[in-house]
């Protein structure tokens, strides 16, 4: 056992220190799988196809019930909401559409500011307003770090705002993903286990997400703030963006809010992400097809127009099937951890604690993220572990289905963003600065305050019963 709690141990300092290192998730889970496969006994070739890839097998919630786990398991719950979210972040990207909706709220309210802290506040507050309306229109986190990463540039360029502190702009909207009704991972994943809904604990949800922004707005407002009287100043580095040019033609804002408008509301209406997102993508392509790059080589006419709307679909297709491959594959490892007897003991004995269920589920799910730096592995995981536990059936544990989906949906959004994850590398990467240097008020928005809305949101759910 001690050996294989070491094994486990080794397994995730290799994995987090390879993705710190942007060494390939593909083969790195693999690797940190066999590892933990070795140290626990394992057979290594089932550890890496059945468990690892995945295979049918009998439920643990419901042994009558066979489902499929690893990164098969995992493709097939999150494949449409990831690939179909890759293609409307991206026409949504070629159209102009996210690049209208921030020059637009720009323009507005940051350019007219003249005092130099006042504009950093209101650019800083413009930023979230726009990370939350492309999170709430359905667009995966990473798609909108590209759309907005240009328009942050030159915010901070214009304010003054040290390069330092635009990863911290791009992660602003860290509580949105796991809000009511948004069609994000952490709600679909949660809906697909749980049986639930997409508004699931609406009233402490929202309470959550308001507060969580909240702070993360003030900690990033106030350290650029600080910064600023500081005497840090902006300098554009080695970073190539294209000059932007702010009275560019591009669509129309309102027009460019009705495609995330129509999935948002599809969403709710239908819990169909499928149906949501190609509305979206449709609505994209029909309304602003004629501020699409042309595609090159394509002719005139017809032919051109369907170059240059099938090009930007290419792209997109790429886009999320490089996420998808990305985010599956930490499911792979978590798989073969969950089928050592090291790793069941530590559920038997967490949920032997003295706690509440809900609490006991929630310090697993947060543990399991914070190994896998993957929100969907750890609900499917956790979440799988407590439907086995109650046999299918939460209420024989006191636990609200609703009240757990949004619980858990917030809690995987904690530890989640460690400096080996995926969105800290990339942003920190895009503004060419050393994750030493931008890394705290980017830890102290993304861990601590969504912490702080896990723990918020399970205070209400468990004191207040009725609102959920």
């Amino acid at each position: 056992m001690v050996i294989g709690i070491i094994g486990i141990v080794v397994a995730l300092i290799v994995f987090l220190w390879g993705a710190y290192k942007n060494v390939s998730v593909l083969y790195l889970a693999p690797i940190a799988g066999i590892i933990v496969a070795v140290t626990n006994g394992l057979d290594v070739t089932q550890a890496f196809t059945s468990y690892h890839i995945g295979a049918v097998a009998p439920s643990t919630a419901d042994p009558s019930v066979y489902e499929v786990g690893g990164v098969a398991g995992m493709l097939i719950q999150i494949f449409p909401t990831v690939f179909l979210g890759g293609l409307l972040g991206k026409v949504m990207t070629d159209s102009g559409a996210a690049d209208s909706i921030a020059t637009t709220l720009v323009k507005k309210f940051v350019m007219p500011v003249k005092n130099k802290e006042k504009q950093a506040r209101v650019a800083v507050l413009i930023m979230l307003i726009i990370e939350v309306i492309l999170t709430f229109g359905g667009i995966d986190g990473f798609v909108a770090v590209f759309a907005t990463f240009p328009i942050c540039m030159i915010i901070a360029e214009h304010v003054g705002i040290p390069r330092r502190y635009v990863p911290a702009m791009l992660c602003l909207s860290c509580g949105a993903n796991s809000a009511p009704f948004v069609l994000s991972i952490n709600n679909i994943v949660a809906m697909q286990v749980l049986h639930t809904s997409a508004g699931a604990a609406m009233i402490p949800g929202f309470i959550s997400f308001v507060v969580i922004e909240i702070g993360v707005y003030f900690i990033c407002a106030n350290t650029i703030v600080r910064a600023m009287r500081r005497k840090e100043t902006f300098d554009r580095g080695n970073v190539q963006i294209k000059e932007a040019n702010i009275d560019a033609e591009r669509p129309h804002f309102i027009i460019s809010v009705i495609p995330m408008l129509a999935v948002f509301v599809l969403f709710i209406i239908f819990q169909n992400a499928s149906l949501s997102l190609v509305v979206g993508i449709l609505a994209t392509v029909i309304l602003m097809s004629k501020y699409f790059p042309k595609h090159e080589g394509a002719n005139s006419g017809v032919g051109s127009w369907v170059g240059k709307i099938v090009d930007s679909l290419n792209g997109g297709a790429m886009n999320g099937a490089t996420a998808l491959m990305t985010i599956t594959a930490a499911a792979g490892f978590a798989a073969v951890v969950q089928h050592t007897d090291a790793f069941n003991a530590f559920v038997g004995m967490l949920f032997g604690l003295p706690f509440p269920p809900m609490v006991t589920v929630t310090i697993l799910i947060i543990v399991i993220v914070a190994f896998t730096s993957s929100p969907p592995a750890a609900l499917g995981m956790g979440l799988g572990i407590v439907m086995g536990v109650a046999n299918g059936d939460l209420s024989t544990m006191g636990i609200n289905p609703d009240a757990l989906a949004r619980v858990a949906a917030i809690a995987v959004s904690t530890f989640e963003t460690l400096p080996v994850n995926g969105l800290i590398i990339l942003t920190t990467s895009l503004a060419q600065v050393k994750i030493k240097d931008a890394y705290l008020p980017m830890f102290l928005q993304t861990v601590i305050m969504t912490l702080v809305g896990t723990i918020l949101c399970l205070i209400l759910v468990m004191l207040f019963p009725g609102i959920v």
